[in-house]
């Protein structure tokens, strides 16, 4: 009972017969929108149709076919937008709509079947798609659509397909002949800018690549000039390319200059590196002279020495590592430098006997020995104690020589009194203290021991010396005196300073201490010395730590400095065979950073320490110099190998790859020395040059070769696309314009080529569609002979004997099908042709002949398989076929040869088919 009650009592659009339910979808209010929803998503069509059409609103049409599209919910979009259908919504609402709209089968819908001009107009805008412009164009049955479809067509092709399509509308044809016809002249103007654009980046290109020549620069400028005239079309690459190669044209300008400078320059660098050299000289030899015409040897003479002699040898490092030396440069330098050393190294022994001498001067010990250890050189002045002591020396030989002959003989003899009294006149005369006071105490001395007595005259000398002696101790006593105070006060003062730094502190005390001992024994008094060396004590105590500190800095920086000796040691007894100059080089000067940086060291071992680096150093440099000539000898190696590859006669692509690896041996192998390696180096490149521009060459060639096969390839194009056939009988042009073409091709692949290709196969294509029409046409205008042959031979009056060889074995197959054949099949073979040749004149089918069609196309279809039969191929063999149709009668083929007479006359009309005439039969 529940479910005969609820079937009684539910509406009737949920009926189970389709019928009820669309009758009662069609009775429902248009405002009963969820019921119209569920009724329009029903399985039945009828269904939908009825409930959609009770939907007057566009929105929740909208929304429904977006969930479930259907034929019938798009149908009643299209009757509501279109306005095919009343009520509908005003236009404005409908514009609005189509503007949005996403659907671009609807909107190819609307632009067929809407009512209203401007909403196929507004349709129309929303579509970008070039082809189905092109058919809008074509079939739209309102001119102004077709007329705004047409004009948002653009390119060729579609531009083309319209002129073939647009058979409704002759004014959207012409139009778009125009536009073609525009297309092509600017395409044409673009091809030729295109060639000539590519002429000049090809040249210019090829120009990059050449030598120098004084036009270079003249001839850049020109074709820069003649490129700004056609870039108006010029794509990225093309842009992208002429900017590539003005630039290397100008970095090959540019590299021309540099050359230039760079050639003025190395010539420069060797005038100012031999002005350096003999400066360098000039600065040694006076350096050598000033420290040979001094009267004395002072500490300020041979710091200035020393300074100079550093920094020329520093110089003279720098220019032998930029650009080399002679063997008698390198000769001069050494002679040079060896006279600094040993002027050097006897300042260095002097330092270490200084003490020796002081204290054998003082206490008047024998001093031979300390002279024979510092061997000071005759050429070299004497500093003043060197001079006192040799002075002391040869007074102590000369008194031990007077003993050694008063042991012989007591008293000495006038001469001999006379000459110690003027040795002690020309010391006094000199100002010379202390040899003076010896030479005189020993006078004195050996007067008082042998009680000689002198002469009158001898008396009276040396009574005036002994007044000069006392007169120069009170003297030096005077002017010693303030000095001594003064240096006493100053010490005492740095005692009290406790503020200042440690380290200017005891760089005072020790420069008080030097200044305190140059004063010697004048105004020498006990209680000074002692006051003075109780405040150099305190000061010792003061700065106790910070010279602990000072003393372990200065012994680590010595083990540094060791180290690194030691280090350079083990470098140069073993180097290794692989070191390159440059690797020397850095070596020497990390190894230098570091001599630098350990520094202070104890003075003790300072002069032994640096005697021993500087050797080193020498011997590295030396170590530099002769790896650095090994590699010269190698280059000169790898220049003469260049200059043989430069002159070989191998492929010049072969000896550009050999380059390549002798550059790379080059870089591989380090630094010459400068001035070698920049001459090595023009020399090397030169060749290199030489070879490289070989291969350019050859490349220039080939790009020649390629820019002749796309010129002749553009000149077969455009005589092929000039040329126009007028009869099926020039088909040989087309396949000799084939043959040569197969000649130039493959061309290098570029944009320039896929261009010409596409151009050439459509040319190609055009003239044998043409050619294939023209065929057709004269194969059309044999038909009186087939149609003569057909009649005699229906009538039994046909010779075979007198045709040719195609049309005499049809019919000899027509006499074979006489016997064997019906009437019946003959006549639906005679349509067969008829609807065949209908087909190929585009013509239109008798309605009794259409159900023919798809069995003749299929038939075409399955005869082109393998290769399909050009147009006059198929109108002969269709020809020929019908020929060999039986048994005919002539009643059978008068009512068909109307028909046949028809699409005859069609196909000879020059290929225009006229696809509106029917074929009649009568």
């Amino acid at each position: 009972m529940p479910g005969l009650f609820q079937r009684f009592f539910s509406p009737r659009w949920r009926h189970k017969d389709p019928a009820v339910r669309a009758q009662a979808a069609s009775q429902l209010s248009p405002d009963d929108l969820d019921t119209l929803r569920q009724l329009a998503q029903d399985e039945s069509p009828e269904v939908r149709r009825a409930a959609l059409a009770r939907v007057q609103e566009l929105d929740p049409l909208f929304k429904w076919h977006r969930q479930s599209p259907s034929e019938e919910s798009f149908q009643r979009l299209v009757d509501l937008l279109g306005g095919r259908v009343s009520p509908s919504p005003d236009l404005d609402t409908r514009l609005a709509k189509v503007e949005q709209l996403e659907d671009f089968a609807l909107v190819d819908a609307l632009i067929v079947h809407s009512d209203n001009q401007a909403l196929r107009l507004a349709a129309l805008a929303r579509i970008d798609d070039e082809d189905r412009l092109i058919h809008h164009a074509s079939d739209n049955g309102i001119t102004a659509v077709r007329h705004a479809a047409a004009d948002r067509v653009t390119t060729a092709e579609g531009l083309t397909l319209l002129v073939k399509q647009a058979r409704r509308d002759k004014q959207v044809a012409r139009l778009a002949r125009e536009r073609l016809a525009r297309l092509r002249a600017d395409a044409e103007q673009q091809a030729r800018e295109e060639s000539e654009r590519e002429q000049l980046l090809v040249t210019l290109e090829a120009q990059a690549n050449r030598s120098w020549e004084p036009t270079f620069e003249a001839r850049l400028k020109h074709w820069i000039k003649n490129w700004d005239a056609l870039t108006s079309s010029a794509d990225e690459e093309q842009r992208a390319r002429f900017d590539a190669a003005v630039a290397r044209c100008r970095q090959r300008v540019a590299e021309h200059e540099h050359q230039s400078r760079e050639i003025e320059r190395v010539q420069r660098e060797k005038n100012e590196a031999q002005a350096t050299r003999e400066g360098i000289f000039e600065a040694l030899n006076q350096a050598l002279r000033i420290v040979a015409e001094a009267d004395r040897l002072t500490p300020e003479v041979m710091q200035a020495l020393q300074g100079k002699w550093r920094l020329q040898e520093e110089r003279w490092q720098d220019v032998s590592d930029r650009y080399g030396v002679s063997e008698s440069f390198q000769q001069r330098y050494l002679a040079l430098d060896q006279q600094a050393q040993s002027i050097w190294q006897a300042w260095e022994r002097l330092q270490a006997e200084a003490p020796a001498l002081r204290e054998g001067l003082e206490k008047d010990q024998p001093l031979q020995p300390a002279l024979d250890r510092l061997a000071w050189p005759a050429a070299l002045p004497p500093t003043e104690l060197v001079l006192d002591a040799q002075r002391q020396a040869a007074a102590s030989e000369r008194y031990a020589s007077a003993q050694n002959a008063a042991k012989v003989e007591e008293h000495w003899s006038d001469e001999e009194l006379g000459r110690h009294l003027e040795a002690l006149i020309q010391e006094l005369d000199q100002g010379r203290y202390r040899p003076a006071s010896q030479l005189h105490r020993r006078l004195r001395q050996h007067l008082e021991s042998s009680e000689q007595t002198l002469s009158s005259m001898h008396e009276q000398i040396y009574k005036q010396q002994t007044a000069r002696l006392a007169e120069l101790r009170d003297w030096r006593g005077f002017a010693a005196a303030p000095k001594r105070e003064a240096l006493l006060a100053n010490i005492e003062a740095l005692v009290e300073a406790r503020d200042q730094p440690d380290a200017e502190r005891h760089r005072r005390h020790q420069q008080l201490i030097r200044d305190w001992r140059l004063l010697g024994d004048a105004a020498a008094t006990r209680d000074l010395a002692q006051r003075f060396r109780a405040a150099s004590d305190a000061l010792h105590a003061q700065l106790a730590d910070w010279e602990a500190e000072l003393n372990s800095r200065e012994q680590d920086n010595l083990a540094s400095r060791r180290a690194l000796c030691d280090q350079l040691e083990a470098l140069l007894a073993n180097p290794s065979a692989a070191a390159d100059p440059d690797g020397l080089r850095r070596v020497r000067d990390a190894a230098q950073e570091q001599w630098d940086h350990h520094w202070p060291i104890p003075k003790r071992q300072a002069a032994s320490t640096g005697r021993h680096y500087a050797r080193l150093r020498r011997q590295l440099q030396a170590l530099i110099d002769e790896r650095a000539g090994d590699v010269a000898n190698r280059k000169r190696a790898l220049v003469e190998q260049a200059r043989q590859l430069a002159d070989d006669s191998a492929p010049a692509t072969q000896r550009a790859e050999q380059a390549k690896t002798l550059q790379q041996r080059w870089r591989e192998m380090g630094r010459a020395p400068k001035g070698i390696e920049q001459t090595l180096w023009q020399q090397f490149r030169t060749h290199c040059d030489t070879i490289f521009a070989a291969r350019d060459t050859v490349r220039d060639e080939q790009q020649t070769r390629q820019q002749q096969r796309f010129d002749d390839m553009q000149a077969l194009i455009d005589r092929l696309d000039a040329w126009q056939p007028e009869s099926g009988g020039e088909r040989h042009v087309l396949d000799a314009a084939l043959a040569e073409a197969q000649r130039l091709i493959p061309l290098p692949r570029s944009r320039r080529s896929d261009g010409m290709e596409k151009r050439w196969q459509g040319i190609v294509h055009a003239r044998e569609v043409t050619l294939d029409r023209l065929a057709l046409v004269e194969e059309a205008r044999q038909w009186p002979d087939y149609r003569h042959y057909l009649r005699q031979a229906i009538a039994g009056e046909l010779d075979t004997g007198q045709l040719d060889g195609d049309v005499r074995r049809a019919f000899e197959i027509r006499r074979t099908q006489q016997q064997t054949q019906s009437m019946e099949h003959a006549e639906e073979s005679l349509q067969r042709c008829l609807v065949q040749l209908a087909l190929l004149a585009g013509d239109a089918i008798p309605a009794e002949l259409e159900p023919l069609r798809l069995e003749v196309q299929v038939a075409r279809l399955n005869d082109g398989l393998g290769r399909p039969p050009t147009p006059p191929e198929e109108l002969e063999q269709t020809l020929l076929r019908l020929l060999s149709i039986a048994p005919l009668s002539l009643e059978i083929w008068e009512r068909y040869e109307p028909a046949f007479d028809n699409v005859m006359r069609h196909l000879g009309r020059a290929g225009h088919h006229h696809g509106d005439d029917a074929v009649d039969i009568v």
